[in-house]
């Protein structure tokens, strides 16, 4: 994908200023996530496991905390998944 700079220009003439950064920093996120990608892929020409490496945010502050991974795996392993009547 190439950048077109004048697009994103327009776009941010059309935004409240103090929008700006968050725009720009947006877009600079996208462009370090695609670099990373193409670093990522692999000799056949697929992406890599490693170019899925923290492409999803949860939400949770504490989702990569082990612990809580340990003790969520815990509660579901002890966890029967029947219906409760």
């Amino acid at each position: 994908m190439a950048l077109e700079k004048d697009k994103i220009e327009e776009a941010l003439k059309k935004l409240p200023s103090e929008l700006h950064d968050e725009v720009l920093n947006f877009v600079e996120s996208l462009l370090e996530r695609n670099r990373a990608r193409d670093a990522h892929v692999a000799g056949n020409g697929t992406p890599s496991v490693r170019s899925l490496f923290g492409s999803w945010d949860s939400g949770d502050p504490r989702s990569a905390d082990n612990q809580k991974i340990d003790a969520d795996l815990a509660g579901e392993y002890g966890d029967s998944h029947e219906a409760d009547s």
